[in-house]
């Protein structure tokens, strides 16, 4: 079973990058995802107010990329 901390990354991840994908060209919405989880761990470590994990970065960067494989399904190419 995947932790439910891993999956709430994946889920912040597809949700930054379908945001994105409705204003931005291919590509930028899995670039703030990844953006978006690397700032969140490195914030929890050096605030020491969360527990900062790889994995957990990597989970919001691979929700990010299910984004943009989805939404090309959807969109196609424009």
């Amino acid at each position: 079973m995947i932790p439910i901390d891993k999956q709430a990354h994946f889920l912040a991840g597809y949700a930054i990058s379908a945001t994105a994908l409705m204003l931005l060209p291919y590509g930028y919405g899995l670039a703030l995802a990844i953006i978006a989880g690397s700032i969140k761990e490195l914030y929890d470590y050096a605030s020491g107010k969360g527990i900062a994990d790889r994995w957990d970065a990597i989970a919001t960067g691979i929700g990010g990329l299910v984004g943009e494989i989805i939404f090309f399904g959807i969109k196609g190419v424009s």
